[in-house]
């Protein structure tokens, strides 16, 4: 079990790291003062939880992560980030997980990924901060500096 979290973990932070379309979109999130919810999977586990919003199926680019980015809610990917499956979406995590974090966005992040297993990104709209949640594991992304 802990194998499969480090391989989850590993594998978000691939998908989150410099170069890569989803940490493009990210960052356009971040540079906009916006935050985000992006949770990477769509499998029945993450429907369960989800209440409302936008069946979308649409290719993903980071131009469009952002603008979805200007709604409330979640958005929802493939496991792979190659698509996003849906926006604007509610996420209603058991209440009763354990969480560090203070913030409702941060908070939902956590409980989703310690929930579930699927990997959870939250971006602050105060701190421009991106942390990646995957089950018990936190980790914040380094702010990438232009040379």
């Amino acid at each position: 079990m802990a194998a499969r979290r480090s391989a989850a973990v590993q594998t978000a932070l691939a998908q989150a790291s410099p170069g890569t379309p989803l940490r493009d979109g990210l960052d356009r999130i971040v540079k906009a003062k916006m935050g985000a919810l992006v949770v990477v999977g769509d499998g029945p586990d993450v429907l369960n939880i989800c209440s409302g919003g936008f069946l979308l199926d649409a290719v993903f680019s980071p131009q469009r992560l952002s603008e979805l980015a200007k709604m409330d809610g979640a958005i929802i990917l493939a496991a792979d980030a190659s698509r996003i499956a849906r926006a604007n979406v509610h996420l209603v995590p058991n209440p009763d997980v354990p969480t560090s974090e203070t913030g409702t966005r941060h908070r939902t992040a956590e409980r989703v990924a310690r929930s579930i297993d699927v990997p959870v990104i939250s971006v602050s709209e105060d701190m421009g901060v991106i942390t990646v949640y995957a089950g018990p594991m936190k980790h914040v992304l380094e702010e990438i500096r232009a040379c």
